[in-house]
């Protein structure tokens, strides 16, 4: 029988994250036990969370990556939902080490990872931008540290969803138009994806794609110092030939635009029998996703619950002396 505390197989963490809407404060705990994170009390969540150091998450301004300073776009004031037109895009918190004391790993990375994204979106915001392709439109800066890129948003589903639901896309006017954003991207851009895949094609209500996550793109020919290249999808492997897409045999991986021709080849081949998942996995997956909301829900409301209390003690604080 399979453990009552997994999904897909995977056991949950009884570590929790949550952040208090309205500032920029990310919030981190354990849980001893074997309960779903989404079974803990308020309480008990409320009393796992301590604040997470912010120089383990934002990157600070300037971006310095590799002697090389990057000039940041910062974004006028925006609240925690910044409009219907805008998606505040945040670090990728499922990297972030599950050690709070850990000096290396994924704690350290989640700053890092985004401040590489936040350069390639600066290069690309240095043209004129394409419709496939995301719009940037700055960054959140709080107290010297990036805490946020402002995005345009995209209406619609990601290609896996918009397939899972029984839509279907146009296939050559849709290669013909996400090549374009490709193309654009390599000649004019002077950018490689290095991850399209279709979890990273955003497919609007009437077909149409535009490309987004800049978090593994790097300038041609340089090499791939953040990243990992997504080299299978959709139950087959892409053509990785390493003289092709490495710097030889057991070479490191490398920018190169032949990397996300390959994958435009493999998506073209994919949409005539893309592999997805079944109903009962769909059906596990949308079970794991409640547990999700339901966890970050009380993780949300215990964190909002911590930060009015330390501002309270704050105050009396002030108030003493």
């Amino acid at each position: 029988m399979e453990d009552p505390n997994t999904i897909l197989g995977v056991k949950y963490s009884r570590w929790v994250l949550g952040s208090a809407r309205g500032n920029d404060i990310l919030y981190m705990g354990r849980i001893m036990g074997d309960n779903l994170p989404s079974e803990h009390s308020l309480e008990q969540i409320q009393e796992a969370l301590l604040p997470v150091p912010a120089d383990r998450i934002f990157p600070p301004l300037p971006i310095q990556w590799w002697r090389v300073r990057t000039v940041v776009t910062v974004a006028d004031d925006w609240d925690e939902e910044p409009g219907p037109d805008i998606y505040l895009k945040r670090p990728w918190l499922q990297g972030f080490d599950e050690r709070p004391d850990s000096a290396v790993g994924g704690s350290v990375q989640v700053a890092v990872w985004f401040a590489h994204e936040i350069k390639q979106l600066e290069q690309l915001a240095r043209f004129p931008p394409h419709p496939n392709l995301i719009r940037y439109h700055g960054c959140r800066v709080r107290k010297g540290r990036i805490t946020g890129a402002l995005l345009g948003r995209v209406p619609g589903n990601d290609l896996w969803t918009h397939l899972q639901a029984g839509k279907t896309v146009d296939k050559e006017p849709f290669l013909t138009t996400l090549a374009s954003a490709v193309d654009h991207l390599h000649n004019v851009v002077g950018l490689v994806h290095n991850d399209i895949h279709p979890s990273n094609i955003m497919v609007s209500p009437d077909g149409v794609p535009t490309l987004i996550d800049l978090g593994s793109a790097h300038p041609v020919g340089e090499e791939m110092k953040i990243g990992v290249p997504f080299e299978c999808w959709g139950g087959d492997p892409l053509d990785m030939d390493p003289e092709t897409h490495y710097d030889g045999p057991g070479g490191s991986p490398t920018s190169r635009k032949s990397r996300d021709l390959a994958s435009l080849h493999h998506l073209r081949t994919w949409l005539d029998n893309p592999v997805l998942e079944t109903t009962i996995q769909r059906q596990q997956i949308e079970t794991a996703s409640h547990f999700v909301q339901v966890a970050n829900e009380r993780m949300r409301a215990a964190a909002a619950r911590v930060e009015a209390s330390r501002n309270k003690a704050a105050k009396e604080s002030e108030t003493t002396t």
